[in-house]
């Protein structure tokens, strides 16, 4: 039996033009019955989409990690969505090579999951993930 029964869930990632990017996480948080017992979200907000900066905005935080920590539940659905605000510069698509970005999801003190999403430049991407919590 898990003592604590809280997901912590860390996107991270060490492309070095991530800042072009907007991320945003939403965790539905459920009991064993599937009653839905909390929802967190958590988001890095860079600039507003169709900005196309020239360059990493000065003053504004850009973090390589992202973390978000459930209440005590049994069940999660995951949503990621990274957004680009600032297409790349190379406007020819097949040399815009995707990034990797980690996904590691800690259940109590046991990393339940720990994946790595490939990341098309252009597109960015939407990730569901539905984990259960070790019984």
């Amino acid at each position: 039996m898990i003592k604590d029964k809280i997901f912590k869930i860390t996107i991270s990632t060490d492309y070095d033009q991530w800042w072009r990017y907007n991320v945003a996480l939403l965790c539905g948080c459920f009991d064993k019955d599937g009653k839905r017992v909390g929802f967190v979200t958590k988001e890095s907000h860079i600039a507003t989409v169709g900005d196309n900066l020239e360059s990493r905005p000065e003053g504004v935080e850009c973090p390589s990690e992202i973390s978000l920590t459930s209440p005590q539940c049994d069940n999660i659905i995951l949503y990621i969505y990274i957004v680009p605000h600032t297409l790349p510069r190379d406007r020819d698509v097949s040399e815009a090579q995707p990034f990797e970005v980690s996904a590691i999801i800690d259940y109590g003190d046991q990393v339940l999951k720990s994946e790595i999403f490939n990341i098309n430049q252009w597109s960015g991407a939407s990730i569901e993930l539905k984990l259960q919590g070790v019984r």
